[in-house]
């Protein structure tokens, strides 16, 4: 494929191709163990060689690689350069939730790619998370790569994040996106390229083994970062304020942030009395999930005791008579289901 890609495009036209998440070894519901590979397995080792022939870089997926110490594989993706070596790993964060078996990586990666720009990836749901992105762009990314299996119902929250996350780091994005059907899920494909503003320079549509192309300008998203002023997010998260003080405020103004950086445990704690305490039960089946528990989401996330309080909200006078307000009792003596009763909140 990379020949015949390369066919296409002579030249100098053609740098870099990207290949799905899941498209070396797939993923068998109940094999998945047996697939592995590694850094150095013959999969690569093609890899290499088409890299090289074709003067080409590549970025292909591993699902999985072989963990050095027997655990789960990773879910793992390869860089190699036109000259047929590896010049960046990356395995995935965040594996998807509640079906993937992988072993989670601890780290992003960026490496110099193609005539110098800086390259960053992730892998499918990774990118669900701005954090991912921004440490991948702080590293020095010019282009973030995310290679996916992501299959419907997804397809319009998925396309969408791409062009969030471009524009919110001022960064190239390019999605490669699995399309057709195997032995698990339905794809939606629609691989696309897009600009550091958020724009869209490409894209494909739904059928199996489509591509697409488009120019990447170095020198512009260089100088978008260096001059740009209103939308210039990378530097103005960092100097908050400046229009008012001169040189503005460096310091993490977010709570949650400095808590995770800090108290572990106590993120955690907090994400834990929004959600749940309890990992997702492989059928996702709500009876398996404990009921939120009102009290203890009140003491964690805003710091409040208990006590006999009643609370009334609504929007507007006319609220209760469409249904659009609640009247809400927290009772002090327990932590059970009815801590929380609701009532139309009429007139």
């Amino acid at each position: 494929m990379i020949e015949g890609l390369k066919r296409g495009y002579p030249g100098e036209c053609l740098d870099l191709v990207i290949f799905p998440e899941y498209s070396t070894q797939g993923f068998h519901p109940h094999k998945w163990g047996e697939l592995t590979t590694t850094l150095d397995g013959p999969e690569v080792q093609i890899f290499k060689q088409a890299c090289k022939d074709n003067g080409v870089y590549g970025i292909f997926s591993l699902t999985g690689e072989e963990h050095p110490e027997g655990l789960n594989p990773y879910n793992t993706l390869v860089m190699v350069s036109d000259e047929g070596e590896i010049n960046l790993v990356y395995r995935k964060m965040f594996p998807w939730c509640p079906l993937e078996p992988w072993t989670a990586g601890h780290e992003t990666a960026v490496a110099v790619g193609p005539k110098g720009l800086i390259v960053g990836a992730t892998i499918c749901y990774d990118l669900n998370l701005p954090e991912i992105m921004r440490d991948t762009v702080m590293k020095g990314a010019e282009l973030v790569v995310r290679i996916q299996g992501y299959m419907y119902p997804a397809k319009a929250q998925q396309i969408q994040v791409a062009n969030v996350r471009a524009w919110e780091n001022n960064c190239y994005v390019a999605v490669s996106n699995m399309a057709g059907r195997d032995l698990v899920y339905s794809y939606f494909g629609h691989s696309n390229i897009i600009s550091y503003d958020g724009l869209t320079l490409a894209e494909c549509e739904t059928t199996p083994d489509e591509a697409t192309y488009a120019e990447l300008s170095i020198s512009a998203v260089r100088n978008a970062r260096r001059n740009w002023s209103s939308e210039n997010h990378l530097y103005n998260i960092v100097h908050r304020g400046y229009t008012s003080e001169a040189g503005g405020h460096a310091p993490c103004p977010f709570e949650f942030y400095k808590n995770w950086v800090n108290h572990p445990d106590k993120a955690r704690a907090t994400s834990e009395a929004l959600t749940r305490d309890t990992d997702s039960p492989l059928k996702c089946s709500y009876e398996d999930v404990p009921v939120m528990k009102p009290s203890r989401l009140a003491e964690e996330t805003l710091h409040a005791p208990r006590a006999e309080t009643t609370g009334r909200t609504g929007l507007g006078k006319d609220a209760g008579k469409h249904g659009m307000g609640a009247s809400v009792a927290w009772r002090k003596h327990g932590m059970y289901d009815d801590d929380i009763s609701t009532e139309e909140a009429g007139e």
